[in-house]
C-alpha cells in the first residue's frame, strides 16, 4: 500500500544558520552512506557528500514545483535518481523512519548541525517545528512511502 504526505520544510534566513540536532542515539560509522540519528520526535540524517548533494538538488533546496522523495523497503528516491539499501543496517532504520513520518499529525524537515559530527548538516525530519527567527518555510515536501 502506497502513503503519501506532505511535509513542512524550512530554510535556514542566513547561509550556514542551523540549530543543534540535540540529545540523540546514532548508528554512525565512518565511511558509510547514511549515518542514522535518532532524537525524541526526531530522526536525522548524515549523507556522504555525494547522497547530500542529490539531496540538495531533489529536495531540500528551493524548486519551482513541490518536490517528492519516495522511501520503499528496497531504496531511497530523490527525484529521478535511487539509492538502493542493500544492507540491513539501511533497510532496519527505513522502516522506523517510515512508521515515524506516517504516525505524526504533522512533520517538519530542516538542517541540523551536531558538535560530534563537524562539518557536516543533518537532515532532519522532526514533529516540532524549528526556531521560527533562525528559519524560514519553504514549499512543502511530497513524501510517498511504499
Amino acid at each position: 500500500m502506497t502513503e503519501s504526505r506532505l511535509i513542512r520544510r524550512y530554510n535556514a534566513y542566513y547561509h550556514g544558520w542551523c540549530l543543534a540536532f540535540g540529545e540523540h542515539q546514532a548508528d554512525y560509522r565512518e565511511g558509510r552512506d547514511i549515518n542514522w540519528l535518532v532524537g525524541d520526535r526526531k530522526t536525522g540524517l548524515i549523507l556522504c557528500s555525494e547522497l547530500r548533494i542529490r539531496a540538495h538538488k531533489a529536495f531540500l533546496g528551493h524548486h519551482e514545483e513541490i518536490p517528492e522523495l519516495r522511501l520503499s523497503d528496497q531504496a531511497v528516491t530523490m527525484g529521478r535518481f535511487t539509492y538502493p539499501l542493500d544492507n540491513d543496517t539501511d533497510r532496519t532504520h527505513i522502516r522506523r523512519l517510515q512508521a515515524f513520518l506516517l504516525d505524526s499529525r504533522e512533520m517538519h524537515l530542516f538542517l541540523c548541525s551536531h558538535l560530534f559530527y563537524p562539518r557536516t548538516r543533518i537532515i532532519t525530519f522532526a514533529e516540532e517545528k524549528p526556531t521560527i527567527i533562525m528559519y524560514k518555510e519553504m514549499q512543502p515536501l511530497r513524501l510517498i512511502v511504499e
